[in-house]
């Protein structure tokens, strides 16, 4: 059957120019040549990431919390893409909410709740050995797998040709595309390219985070963590929260504000609530620290005729959930370039739903971050929130446990933020408030 009628549908022997090896990039490539293989199509993908995922230290990093929802582990599997041992750092069946009035322990709402802990790149130096291996390596390895080609280069260029873009390296033509995929990170400098192509794109708006490794030895982490994440809800303006993040022999800490700064890391390891949750000083080290940029607000306008963005560098979820957000713009970009074309109407029809969809839920998100900052900067609101988890967590008839449902899908990828929204609505939920709020003013009661 002919399509010479849209010069935009991608036949047999269309060239993909994929632009970024994450998961965005990844996943696009792994559907796009599953999808093209259903229709009978032969697509060339080709991959252009300078990255080695399988080196650790700075060279392999991707600077990133590396959290993973069991949610998401099951729907790869659903999808063929069965995440090995190898790549899996750590179970997590439970959070400790730590404040300057307290702290409170949340376990998992379910069992099909819990998550787990990966190293997106390569990790911190040293630790790449036998058996393991990183999120990102094993699934551009699955892309390749599948048919897609990886060049590591660094696309430097790109100009119109006859309709179609063209990608150079330092100068060198490689190769003139039917499609291109933006798939790169916001700290990246690619986002710059498709702003000078001119069709409206522009990087999207950012924050800076702080991550460090905390390296203590696979011992004292299993002592001191087990399988929690500890999360740290401050009332300092510039930071929103932190979180305390177990991975083998290292525990991950990310910190998520305004105004980061170089010393923000060893000023929160000084706080005295975060000294106790930690062995002894002198039993562990900081062997790297950055400030990576984090995206917090999509382009408006993402794609045009063969250019499509996505990932972090369209649409991703607020402050969590960004390898959950990267498999369904992955697949929703595949899914829209196979099955309809590479047109800016195509991408219109069949994309932009799906990525206006995550910056529609980011907006209930937003309410909720702006919530979670009043109770964190009221001392009453946080006693209030600390006592109604400790009720909660303490009664085991209560299979609802409003509160710390909230809190846990707060900051996992298990749930949108408009489900949460939704569930922090509910009558019982202000209830079980105004009976922590009271308790906690007249410290009555037992949980």
């Amino acid at each position: 059957m002919s399509n010479s009628h849209d010069p935009y549908v991608l036949d047999s022997g269309a060239r993909i120019a994929v632009i970024g090896g994450g998961p965005t990039g990844s996943f696009f490539s792994i559907f796009a040549l599953k999808m093209a293989r259903m229709l009978g199509k032969d697509l060339e993908i080709t991959i252009f990431e300078p990255k080695d995922f399988a080196k650790d230290g700075p060279g392999g990093c991707n600077r990133c919390g590396g959290i993973i929802s069991e949610l998401l582990v099951q729907t790869l599997a659903i999808e063929g893409i069965n995440l090995p041992d190898s790549v899996v750092r750590k179970g997590i069946n439970s959070y400790r909410l730590h404040t300057e009035h307290g702290s409170a322990f949340i376990a998992t709402p379910a069992l099909e709740k819990t998550i787990a802990t990966v190293y997106r790149g390569g990790g911190p130096k040293g630790i790449m050995g036998d058996n393991l291996e990183s999120f990102d390596r094993f699934l551009l390895s699955q892309a390749v797998e599948g048919g897609a080609v990886h060049q590591p280069v660094r696309v430097d260029s790109i100009e119109w040709k006859d309709g179609k873009p063209v990608l150079f390296s330092k100068k060198s033509e490689m190769m003139q595309a039917d499609l291109v995929i933006g798939a790169f990170g916001v700290n990246s400098t690619a986002g710059k390219l498709f702003h000078e192509l001119g069709f409206g794109y522009h990087e999207p708006s950012t924050v800076t985070a702080a991550i460090a490794e905390i390296s203590m030895g696979e011992e004292k982490v299993a002592e001191y963590f087990g399988n929690s994440i500890n999360l740290f809800l401050l009332p300092d303006k510039g930071i929103k929260f932190a979180a305390m993040i177990p991975k083998g022999s290292y525990v991950t800490l990310c910190i998520l504000g305004s105004k980061l700064d170089g010393e923000v890391v060893r000023n929160f390891l000084s706080r005295p609530m975060v000294k106790a949750v930690l062995p002894g000083e002198g039993t562990y080290s900081v062997p790297c620290s950055c400030l990576p940029k984090m995206n917090i607000g999509a382009p408006k306008v993402p794609f045009t005729d063969r250019i499509a963005m996505g990932g972090d560098a369209g649409s991703t979820r607020l402050f969590k959930d960004g390898l959950g957000a990267a498999y369904l713009m992955g697949k929703a970009m595949a899914k829209t370039a196979v099955f309809e074309g590479a047109g800016k109407e195509h991408f219109q029809r069949g994309y932009y739903p799906v990525y206006k969809s995550i910056i529609h839920d980011n907006l209930f998100g937003s309410v909720l971050y702006f919530v979670i900052d009043q109770y964190r900067s009221f001392d009453v609101l946080t006693r209030a929130m600390l006592r109604t988890v400790e009720l909660e967590q303490g009664r085991s008839h209560d299979t609802t446990k409003i509160l710390s449902s909230i809190l846990w899908d707060m900051f996992t990828g298990n749930e949108r933020y408009k489900n949460v929204f939704m569930k922090s609505m509910k009558p019982k939920m202000h209830i079980n408030m105004w009976e922590g709020l009271f308790k906690s003013l007249f410290r009555g009661g037992s949980p």
